[in-house]
């Protein structure tokens, strides 16, 4: 009696664990926005994938902390130094309101912990077209293209190249009830900053040479990771995570590492058996690409975009990479993602 009574127990406890596992239940929480394109439409969806609604168009949706507006940018047209704006609109009521006018290239905004203020990138110096007929005698650097040479005896060979755009990107904060704005420090390509949302006066974006930490109070930066891989960082709700795009020789994945930037683990990889099945059909090995990871608002998720199955679209997984699956059974045809490695800010999640 005692054995099927401890049977009885242990079975109701094992039944209550699956029922309260992270993401054993198929219905999700929250909202998530979503661009289709850089300066695209902007849509909304309930983390189950029902409600799918479009808002407005821009670049680099974010979720107000207390999940009632969102950030954008919008871009007066696509060219290298064009003037753009900063804006918010209600998730519910579509009230827009543009928080800042005349900035270069403004994108990826990022709201404070409290909702009180947004960071942007924005580009921010450097050369907005290509630099031609440079010419010298040293080596043209690995970028340059159009490269003439002539070589001169006794004097080693001169060049004439031309050197692709490089726009700077800065950072600046700005205070959403006013307006008024502050530039912060930076690197030469200070991009995709993200918020800590444990300690308020950090900011970590993706610097020239890795991830950087910056002190909005002492207005001081150093090292967070030394790896140029490293792209668009996003905080865990509690702040102990970051996630990353990571550039993996070829292609995108996902890691997540601690707040401090230790214990890096990889999430996403492509199965071998994809491999060989690609090369048994005479096809070029092709890596899935994973990448623009955010949290859940419970920290037990992250969704993410994808193209192993031929497109882009949003999936979704546990915090520890496990049971990928994707957030639609399909979009409409209009809903058209697309995903170009250039620091976009695709997906947000409250």
């Amino acid at each position: 009696m005692k054995q099927k009574l401890k049977w009885q127990l242990g079975l109701v406890i094992l039944i209550v664990l699956i029922m309260v596992a992270p993401g054993a239940s198929a219905q999700e929480h929250g909202t998530i926005v979503f661009q289709a394109v850089s300066g695209g439409p902007i849509y909304a969806v309930q983390a189950d994938g029902s409600n799918l609604r479009y808002l407005t168009t821009g670049l680099d949706p974010a979720l107000s902390p207390d999940g009632q507006w969102v950030a954008f940018t919008r871009w007066e047209n696509p060219q290298n130094g064009a003037l753009g704006h900063l804006a918010i609109i209600n998730i519910d009521s579509g009230e827009e309101r543009i928080i800042m006018n005349d900035v270069r290239q403004p994108k990826a905004p990022t709201w404070s912990p409290d909702g009180t203020h947004i960071t942007i990138s924005m580009q921010h110096g450097g050369w907005i077209a290509p630099r031609e007929d440079i010419c010298g005698w040293g080596k043209p650097p690995r970028e340059a293209y159009d490269i003439e040479s002539t070589t001169v005896k006794g004097k080693g060979t001169y060049y004439c190249y031309t050197l692709p755009a490089d726009p700077y990107w800065g950072l600046r904060v700005v205070e959403v009830a006013t307006g008024v704005f502050e530039d912060l420090p930076r690197d030469d390509h200070s991009l995709s900053p993200a918020w800590d949302p444990a300690n308020p006066w950090r900011l970590v974006y993706d610097a020239d040479l890795g991830l950087m930490n910056l002190d909005m109070n002492q207005k001081t930066t150093w090292p967070l990771t030394a790896d140029v891989g490293d792209h668009s960082p996003a905080f865990s709700p509690d702040g102990s995570k970051i996630a990353v795009s990571y550039y993996q020789h070829d292609h995108w994945e996902i890691y997540v590492m601690n707040a401090d930037g230790s214990g890096r683990v990889r999430l996403t990889s492509t199965p071998w058996r994809v491999i060989g099945d690609q090369r048994l059909r005479g096809e070029e090995p092709r890596q899935w690409n994973n990448a623009a990871p955010v949290w859940s608002p419970d920290g037990s998720q992250l969704a993410f975009l994808t193209d192993r199955r031929g497109l882009w679209e949003i999936w979704v997984m546990h915090a520890d990479g496990s049971n990928p699956r994707p957030l639609f059974d399909s979009l409409p045809a209009e809903v058209n993602l697309q995903y170009f490695g250039a620091d976009e800010q695709v997906l947000s999640w409250r």
